[in-house]
């Protein structure tokens, strides 16, 4: 894979349901896996200064442990109040088995 894609895991090390979180350059971002699909999303909630890789999955979305907000991972936007704006979400792809992102610029 090609510049600015990084690789960041390999596909198998993480289960359908599960996340893990990554930093490249010093900045945090969650790699999830939601029913077999991959995605790739800041690891702050925008309604506190929050980790949300202190949360859990919910399908396709990922809560936030501290007030309970969800955010889609796909588009990054809240679903549950009291966040009230979305997070960044980033491009990312599967290639021979490994999982890369391009943390450059938020897909959102």
């Amino acid at each position: 894979m090609d510049s600015p894609y990084i690789a960041v895991a390999r596909a198998d090390e993480i289960q359908p349901g599960k996340f893990v979180k990554v930093v490249i350059e010093g900045r945090p971002y969650v790699v999830a896996n939601a029913d077999g699909r991959y995605y790739a999303v800041e690891d702050n909630c925008s309604h506190e200064d929050y980790p949300l890789s202190f949360g859990c999955l919910d399908g396709d979305r990922i809560k936030c442990s501290l007030h309970g907000s969800r955010f889609s991972l796909a588009t990054g936007e809240p679903q549950d109040e009291p966040a009230d704006a979305p997070i960044r979400t980033y491009r990312l792809a599967v290639e021979d088995g490994r999982i890369w992102i391009d943390p450059g610029s938020p897909a959102n």
